[in-house]
């Protein structure tokens, strides 16, 4: 069976990247929502490798349209591009403490870093300010709308 999910969380400060503190503050369905559909599976697939469950988790990293004045559109669009994948790197430290934390409760093997999982993999894709909720945003609420990251989990079990 394939099961496709992604979850966007949103609500970033400007410079933010701290993706536990960013889930923090979010609604408890919504942290329940990324513990149980993206945790879990990937937890799943790595705590006995030989079930045949895998979970690939693609973090996509998002941040607002840098409007300073005086700087060229290559600096804007190069910080742009910096806070989309800080974001998404530290989503991913988080999704890799909290995996092993997990399989080690379960009493597996937890992997020592991202190289050595076995059914499950994490990777980061920073696209900037590509992507916008809000392309000209109107106020500081719709600026942290686009400040954001969106899990794309893709799980296979037999």
């Amino acid at each position: 069976m394939r099961q496709l999910t992604e979850i966007t969380v949103s609500g970033y400060f400007s410079q933010e990247i701290d993706f536990p503190a960013v889930l923090q503050r979010q609604s408890q369905a919504l942290q329940d929502l990324v513990r149980d559909e993206v945790i879990a599976p990937l937890a799943g697939a790595e705590t006995v490798p030989g079930d045949g469950k895998f979970c690939v988790v693609t973090i996509i990293g998002h941040s607002d349209r840098v409007d300073t004045p005086g700087l060229t559109s290559e600096q804007r669009r190069a910080q742009e591009l910096n806070a989309s994948q800080l974001r998404a790197e530290s989503a991913q430290a988080f999704l890799f403490s909290e995996l092993f934390a997990l399989v080690q409760g379960a009493g597996g093997t937890p992997p020592v870093d991202l190289a050595s999982t076995q059914n499950g993999a994490i990777w980061t894709v920073a696209v900037g300010a590509a992507d916008l909720i809000h392309t000209v945003p109107a106020n500081e609420t719709q600026r942290r709308e686009n400040r954001r990251v969106v899990f794309q989990v893709s799980a296979f079990t037999p």
